[in-house]
């Protein structure tokens, strides 16, 4: 999107009130929250933010803004803070969604995931665990969406679509609406969202020179995210064991409930001397094992929103094999950065391997594509220039 210089020229935001249920890193929206506050101070643009009062609260965090609240009386609160902007993340509750939504001041949502769309939240079938993309209804119910594990007795609970639509409703009325992919974009308009006043705006990784002392491992692969069925890593596992290259290996790095499974279906498999789990790993760790990797190997059932393991792997040249669900297409080129299979397709994505590791040629040219498309595309300033001419926009539009 290009920026447009008169309203760049007649600046209206230069402070941003971010409305989020935590004021702690919790997750990748906090994160998201935290660097893109960061990002926005260095041009001049004040942050300030309202977290639930029962939210979960880090100190350190909080040092970026300007000032950090409970949110106890929005209406008053928006007033006291006078924001020029809100910009809303993840926010529960339908009566809170309407105090900033209906707010004088101009209001964006960024959508992250699909709390609001999916009774599951996930987005592929409870039977049959097939991706799903179709907008909210009765075959919610047929596919038992509506059951849900909670950590409370009697280890159930169970969601309706009337709340869910009422929450829709609620988010409706903000002024702008950010999406991370134009697959969220869609998403949004087939539940009723505004599609004039949707905004795709694709997510960042900062840039990071990759490490000359670490060289590439021929048939290593990375499966790096959390050990849930939604992230098919059972279908990576079933496409390994079939592959034409004995000597693929795989490293898993994420933890979570299905991990026993998956273990066991490593054994079942043959392949214990061929995977290594090596659990939640830092940062830095992380950025090691994608320069050591040939590929990373993205398998989810579940449509991601965006997808940004596979951007932060191409900041270091590495080629991406991912399923082609949810925001993927919008940064994986097939055949150009990597290769798209269908989801769910273990046999599709155990001939792309294949394919991938057989020509060393085509690896070496997809590393050069890999760091050219996010080069081009998914840099943090990228990113802030298309945010900033979104609220200037949106601004302009409420008086």
């Amino acid at each position: 999107m290009a920026i447009d210089m008169k309203l760049k020229q007649t600046a209206r935001v230069r402070h941003i009130l971010w409305v989020n249920d935590h004021g702690a890193p919790v997750g990748g929206c906090e994160r998201y929250i935290r660097e893109t506050a960061e990002l926005l101070q260095a041009r001049g643009i004040r942050s300030s933010l309202i977290y639930q009062v029962d939210g979960e609260l880090d100190a350190d965090y909080l040092k970026v803004f300007d000032g950090a609240y409970p949110c106890v009386d929005p209406e008053l609160q928006i007033a006291e803070i006078a924001p020029d902007f809100i910009y809303v993340h993840r926010l529960s509750g339908v009566g809170l969604t309407e105090a900033f939504s209906s707010s004088a001041v101009p209001a964006a949502r960024f959508i992250h995931d699909h709390k609001l769309f999916c009774l599951r939240e996930h987005k592929y079938t409870t039977l049959g665990h097939h991706t799903c993309t179709r907008p909210i209804g009765a075959h919610c119910y047929s596919c038992l969406g509506f059951v849900n594990r909670s950590e409370q007795w009697p280890g159930v609970r169970l969601s309706r679509l009337g709340t869910l639509r009422a929450e829709q409703r609620a988010n409706q009325d903000f002024d702008a609406f950010i999406l991370g992919s134009s697959y969220m974009r869609g998403h949004i308009v087939q539940h009723g969202f505004s599609p004039e006043h949707s905004y795709v705006i694709p997510l960042y990784a900062f840039p990071k020179e990759r490490d000359q002392t670490i060289a590439r491992e021929p048939g290593l692969l990375l499966f790096a995210g959390q050990l849930l069925r939604g992230k098919g890593l059972d279908l990576l596992l079933t496409a390994l064991a079939t592959s034409n290259h004995d000597d693929a290996r795989l490293v898993v790095a994420g933890s979570g409930h299905q991990e026993a499974m998956y273990r066991q279906q490593c054994h079942d498999l043959g392949l214990d001397e061929r995977v290594e789990f090596v659990g939640r790993v830092d940062s830095d760790t992380l950025d090691t094992l994608m320069q050591r990797a040939s590929a990373l190997i993205f398998p989810s059932r579940a449509p991601e929103t965006f997808g940004l393991a596979g951007v932060e792997a191409m900041r270091f040249g590495t080629p991406v094999i991912a399923t082609a669900v949810g925001g993927v297409p919008d940064w994986l080129r097939d055949g150009e950065n990597g290769f798209m299979v269908p989801s769910g397709d273990a046999e599709a994505l155990g001939a792309a391997i294949d394919r991938l590791l057989g020509r060393p040629e085509m690896q070496q040219q997809m590393q050069l594509n890999a760091l050219r498309r996010y080069e081009k595309d998914f840099r943090p300033e990228a990113h802030v220039d298309r945010l900033i001419d979104v609220f200037e926009r949106v601004a302009e539009a409420a008086c």
